[in-house]
C-alpha cells in the first residue's frame, strides 16, 4: 500500500501564505508505504519524490527488471524503507503563477533552488531546518552552488523546459478559450462535485 497526497502549504511561515515556493512545509509531500518486507513504524530520512511510486509499484508486482527497461527516474522506495539515510538528489520545478520557473533539488542536508531570472537559494537543513539562512549569495558558497547548478543542468535545461511548460499551458488555454475568458470565468476554491451544473 502506498499513500500520498499533494503538497503543503506556507501558512504564515516566514510570512508566506500558498503553495508557490520550495520551502519544505510547502513543497514537501507525505509518503507512507506499507506491506511485504516494509518494517512497521520505521522512518525513513532519504530525500524521495512521486517519481518513486510507479517503481515502487512494479517492484512490488514482481517487475522490478522494467524500472531500468523503460529507464524511469524514480528508484523502488521498498530498497530504501528500514536503511539507513542516503544522500540521494531529488528534484522538483514548478512553472507556473508568474513569469519564470524555479528547480529545486534536495538532498539529505541541502537544498538549492534555481530560479530562471533571478538569485538562487541554498540552504542548510542540518544546521538550519526552519530555512531562515539563505546561503543562496554567499560568497563562501559559490563552489557548493556551481556543483548544484552543474547537477541541475545535466538533469535539464531550465530556460528550456520552462519554455516548453509555458508553450502546454498555452496550448491548452487556447484549447478552453484563451487566458483572458479563463481570467474572467468565476474562481471556485474546490472541485464541483459532478452533479453540480451550473444553470
Amino acid at each position: 500500500m502506498i499513500y500520498t497526497s499533494d503538497h503543503g502549504d506556507n501558512l504564515s511561515a516566514r510570512g508566506l501564505w500558498g503553495k508557490a515556493t520550495m520551502y519544505e512545509e510547502s513543497a514537501g509531500i507525505p509518503m507512507l508505504i506499507a506491506g511485504k518486507g516494509v518494517p512497521s513504524g520505521a522512518k525513513c530520512a532519504t530525500p524521495v519524490t512521486l517519481c518513486d511510486v510507479t517503481a515502487t509499484i512494479l517492484d512490488a508486482v514482481g517487475a522490478a527488471d522494467a524500472i531500468a527497461e523503460l529507464r524511469l527516474p524514480g528508484v523502488s522506495l521498498l530498497g530504501l524503507a528500514g536503511r539507513p539515510a542516503n544522500d540521494r538528489t531529488v528534484l522538483s520545478e514548478f512553472h507556473t503563477y508568474g513569469p519564470d520557473a524555479f528547480y529545486m533539488l534536495r538532498q539529505l542536508r541541502h537544498k538549492y533552488v534555481y530560479y530562471v531570472g533571478a538569485p538562487p537559494q541554498l540552504f542548510d537543513l542540518e544546521v538550519d531546518p526552519e530555512e531562515l539562512v539563505d546561503l543562496g549569495t554567499h560568497s563562501a558558497h559559490a563552489g557548493q552552488r556551481a556543483v548544484f547548478e552543474a547537477r541541475l543542468r545535466a538533469i535539464l535545461d531550465p530556460q528550456l523546459v520552462d519554455a516548453l511548460a509555458k508553450g502546454d499551458q498555452a496550448r491548452m488555454a487556447d484549447h478552453y478559450g484563451g487566458f483572458e475568458m479563463l481570467r474572467q470565468r468565476e474562481k471556485m476554491a474546490f472541485t464541483p462535485p459532478p452533479t453540480a451544473e451550473k444553470h
